[in-house]
């Protein structure tokens, strides 16, 4: 994604663009020397749809995702896409797995071959999702998965993190530092359960208030 700048000190105005992955370059480097710990560029996407790019040195990027047919193995007709635009290499092609606390797929975070135009690299995200919520992500997941897939155990509380090594899918050899991915999914964790609960008990309160009987103090 380029941003566009004019300079308005000449009479000809000439648009001058500079790749956010450039400015990757650069603001890494300073934030190598700054920090102790280095910032990495990160990619965070939602479930329902919200996507960004943070820079090192705190720009934003919107990322917003829309659903799109995914050509990639065992692809649905309809699931949750975001757009990239690799500026030298684009992202390693493949699959990256999240497995819920019980061992099964819970989300899947893919990414497919870029395409190539006078423009630059376009390069498709998806994310499919297992957990029936209703958010755009949750369509359900591909029938096949792509021979370079990564398997990671979906964060409980809070974005799973996953920070690619290269050969990776989604690595970004780009930057210097590499990147990494917030994922925001919706694990169950309970909540179904303890709402049965809770409306379980409230019938039996009811009841017990309809025959006169009391579970307060006397």
């Amino acid at each position: 994604m380029d941003e566009t700048y004019t300079d308005k000190t000449t009479s000809h105005q000439k648009p001058m663009k500079i790749p956010y992955l450039a400015l990757t370059f650069a603001f890494a480097l300073s934030a190598n020397t700054l920090r102790a710990v280095p910032s990495l560029p990160t990619f965070s996407f939602h479930e329902n749809g919200q996507g960004q790019l943070e820079l090192p040195n705190g720009f934003v990027i919107p990322f917003p995702g829309a659903l799109t047919a995914d050509p990639g193995p065992g692809g649905l007709m309809s699931a949750l896409t975001f757009t990239a635009h690799p500026q030298l290499t684009p992202f390693p092609v493949g699959d990256v797995v999240l497995l819920d606390a019980s061992g099964h797929v819970s989300d899947i975070l893919r990414f497919n071959p870029a395409t190539s135009s006078s423009s630059g690299f376009t390069q498709l995200i998806f994310f499919y999702s297992n957990d029936h919520g209703g958010l755009l992500a949750d369509t359900g997941l591909p029938s096949l998965m792509y021979d370079n897939t990564v398997t990671i155990q979906e964060s409980q509380s809070g974005p799973t993190i996953y920070t690619p090594t290269s050969g990776q899918p989604g690595f970004s050899s780009d930057s210097p530092l590499g990147d990494t991915f917030h994922i925001f999914s919706t694990p169950d964790t309970g909540s179904t359960l303890l709402m049965l609960g809770i409306a379980v008990a409230g019938l039996a309160l009811i009841r017990a208030q309809k025959f006169g009987l009391s579970f307060g103090p006397g």
